[in-house]
């Protein structure tokens, strides 16, 4: 039955694909694998509602990129800052830009594939 949905929603929404979560990272600059914004117990709250909704049926796609996002603006008074470009070349994995406490839910319940969407960093 979970094969069948995901096959359905495909044809729903194209933009929408299947990747293994194995693949996706949250990103440092922007998400939970550094310091955020999201305080302790209101994140932990924000991940118990991501996980009713799943269960619930309704997995909002995760926004990923293909290309590590760097915020320069956290960069930017720094001495030794230098931006550099990106290469253009698409990496292994994808880096979450909106979506990390759904990618937190998602692994709290053993989901292997999720729905993303890929958008330009």
């Amino acid at each position: 039955m979970k094969v069948l949905m995901e096959s359905w929603r495909q044809y729903l929404r194209e933009d929408v694909f299947y990747v293994s979560i194995d693949k996706i990272l949250p990103t440092e600059e922007v998400g939970h694998g550094k310091t955020h914004d999201c305080p302790s117990e209101n994140c932990e709250q924000q991940i118990q509602d991501k996980l009713q909704q799943i269960q619930a049926g309704n997995f909002e796609p995760i926004h990923v990129c293909n290309q590590k996002p760097v915020v320069t603006a956290r960069l930017q008074g720094e001495e030794s800052y230098t931006p550099a470009p990106k290469s253009g070349q698409d990496e292994p994995f994808l880096y979450v830009l909106d979506g990390h406490h759904r990618l937190e839910a998602a692994k709290r319940l053993g989901i292997e594939k999720i729905p993303v969407r890929k958008v330009q960093a």
